[in-house]
């Protein structure tokens, strides 16, 4: 049995915590995807994104995660403690360090000094004590408080360094500071947030200020004339367009009217790739895109009719179908995250599926809710013809986000679109969702070996045993059938040729304010 000293060292090396306080450190952010390509930086010019929706605000007790276009949107604008490189090492932004105490349950962070919000308020201790506090405390219902339940507090220790107080040893915590795509890790204006004006008019510290914002029509950001990498940025402005209708927005792109879109159409990528005036920007992520069942509504209480209906579902013919193969198939809510092989993943077969609806013996109709674009009219439309083989009426519904969101969260459905982002780890995710108490367990699933394993792995401090215990829950998740598998995650990013300094697509972003317009 090791001593509780021993088991501190083993999680300070998994870590590999690095003090970094160079600014030099801030280039590793510009490095182009293709050598070939790289070139001077220029400076000034506009640079118009077409993302696919519009985004659904910016303050974390309003909205609890980022879509993929929100999260680049966001990333404009505000900034982390901590960026992680591709062995997960942590990479100094705003905080320069992040130190454990002996027992692991304490974590000192020094932060960068001579760093200012948009609104001319100081960065410093005061604003990450504010910023965290606020999610902490229960009077706010912060919908993603369970996901950080180790965190007791946030406390200052001087102006320029915060202390982190742990219930226990977390391995997540370091990454827990350097997601991508929760809002929660961003450091947000103190004076924005009080004045209850964070969500519309979002003021961080980042390389671009928020200028204006017309719902369903543009969303502009312009360039921090204080920002404190002062090379940085080289853009004037950024437009970012939401133009949901895939085609349009290629188009767009082709005419000259965009010059930076997002796309996961494969047979359009197909088209970028052939035309020389583009480029495609590609990154493998983890996490998956799925649907959730609602476990305590008829007739998805029962778990035959959740296994039959998993059984009918062909995710292979999905994605190659409606991705063009575009995204790679997920097995479990990692994706290519954790090497969990199958996890005992229910594969198409339809004989499974018949047998198990005849075990049920009752009629089966279900009501399948889905974005309102062609990516989810397809899967609710696939869905429906998979579930008619075995016997299953499904109607479907398309909506935009916010209903989808309120319907999910009431559990005002029986299957939704749905997905599992990017994260630098997907235990506090998997609790939030998965525990059986906790208030955002959209599915109402409830199993007492999964709450064991769910406590289990957030305790666990050896990073191999936490990883059997990952895989465990991911085959209990199977097992139970809680959500099916719509495909993998895999990011796309089409650009005209001018735009230069694209970095390479880490944990889910792509960090468009590196980018500069090459003068033609």
């Amino acid at each position: 049995m090791e001593n509780n000293a021993t088991q501190i060292n083993r999680v300070r090396k998994s870590f590999r915590i690095f003090i970094l306080v160079f600014f030099g450190i801030s280039m590793l952010y510009c490095l182009p995807l293709d050598p070939a390509r790289a070139a001077r930086p220029k400076y000034g010019g506009t640079l118009t994104f077409g993302s696919e929706n519009d985004f659904h605000g910016f303050d974390p007790l309003k909205i609890n995660a980022l879509s993929i276009c929100g999260a680049i949107a966001n990333s404009t604008i505000h900034e982390r403690l901590f960026d992680t490189d591709s062995k997960g090492d942590l990479i100094p932004v705003l905080g320069l360090s992040a130190i454990p105490s002996k027992d692991g349950k304490k974590w000192k962070i020094a932060l960068r000094q001579g760093v200012s919000f948009h609104d001319g308020s100081p960065f410093n201790a005061d604003a990450v004590v504010y910023n965290w506090s606020r999610l902490l405390h229960p009077e706010n219902k912060f919908r993603g408080r369970s996901s950080i339940a180790p965190i007791q507090s946030v406390e200052k220790l001087d102006e320029f360094t915060v202390q982190f107080n742990l219930s226990h040893i977390w391995l997540p915590f370091p990454k827990i500071l350097t997601d991508t795509r929760a809002l929660a890790s961003y450091m947000m204006s103190p004076k924005a947030l009080k004045e209850d004006i964070q969500a519309r008019t979002p003021v961080g510290t980042g390389p671009f200020m928020f200028k204006e914002w017309k719902s369903n029509d543009h969303f502009v950001v312009v360039r921090n004339p204080n920002y404190w990498q002062k090379e940085k940025p080289y853009l004037d402005k950024i437009i970012f367009k939401p133009v949901p209708d895939h085609q349009t927005r290629f188009a767009s792109l082709s005419s000259g009217q965009m010059d930076v879109i997002f796309m996961d159409r494969g047979h359009i990528i197909k088209r970028a790739e052939e035309d020389t005036s583009l480029v495609h920007h590609q990154g493998e992520s983890n996490g998956a895109e799925t649907a959730l069942l609602n476990t305590t509504k008829p007739p998805l209480d029962d778990p035959r009719v959740r296994r039959a209906i998993a059984h009918a579902w062909n995710q292979e013919v999905y994605v190659a179908m409606s991705y063009k193969n575009s995204i790679p198939l997920a097995f479990h809510p990692f994706g290519n995250g954790l090497p969990c092989n199958d996890a005992g993943y229910r594969s198409h077969d339809l004989k499974k599926a018949k047998l198990l609806i005849k075990e049920y013996g009752k009629p089966v109709e279900i009501e399948c809710i889905h974005t309102n674009t062609k990516r989810g009219r397809e899967f609710g439309l696939m869905l429906q013809q998979f579930c008619k083989k075995i016997g299953v009426t499904v109607t479907t519904k398309g909506l935009d986000i916010s209903p989808i969101v309120k319907r999910v969260f009431s559990k005002d459905y029986h299957v939704s679109s749905w997905r599992i982002p990017p994260m630098t780890d997907h235990g506090p995710y998997l609790y939030k969702y998965f525990y059986s108490k906790s208030r955002i367990n959209a599915s109402g699933y409830k199993n007492p070996k999964m709450d064991e394993l769910l406590v289990a792995q957030q305790m666990e401090i050896d990073p191999e045993k936490r990883g059997k215990i990952l895989c465990d829950i991911a085959e209990l998740l199977n097992r139970d059938v809680p959500m099916l598998y719509r495909g993998g995650r895999r990011i796309h990013i089409i650009t005209k040729q001018k735009i230069m300094g694209i970095p390479e697509i880490r944990n889910g972003v792509i960090e468009i304010s590196d980018a500069w317009i090459e003068k033609e």
